[in-house]
């Protein structure tokens, strides 16, 4: 995903528009209209300061994806990233089916027949 989308579907994701984002960094609508529309690249101080605004990696804001020091073995589509905003879209309760179920997942392959009591 080239950053352009990037940028506008992190905005609206978080519900801001192009002036309150361009508020918020200290420039000019159009600054962030020329970067969502027009081809226009911010620079490197400035891609820093908006990955850390919409809490991503530069990484993750350039490419769409969301590089790990770790391995994570599985395609984006079964990305951690993924996971997070999916998990954080339920509802507390069907947060603590999910977790309770991945849970179990986990005690299953590791060979045993359910997780611990306590």
């Amino acid at each position: 995903m080239r950053f352009a989308a990037m940028l506008k579907e992190l905005r609206e994701e978080k519900g801001i528009t192009q002036s309150e984002l361009a508020d918020q960094l200290g420039i000019t609508r159009s600054t962030v209209a020329g970067y969502e529309t027009k081809g226009k690249q911010p620079d490197y101080e400035r891609l820093i300061e908006i990955a850390r605004f919409f809490d991503v990696s530069v990484d993750y804001l350039l490419t769409g994806y969301e590089y790990y020091p770790i391995s994570i073995e599985g395609s984006p589509k079964h990305s951690l990233k993924r996971l997070l905003k999916v998990y954080a879209s339920l509802s507390k309760v069907s947060q603590d089916s999910g977790f309770d179920y991945l849970e179990y997942l986990s005690y299953k392959e590791q060979g045993q027949d359910s997780r611990p009591k306590g």
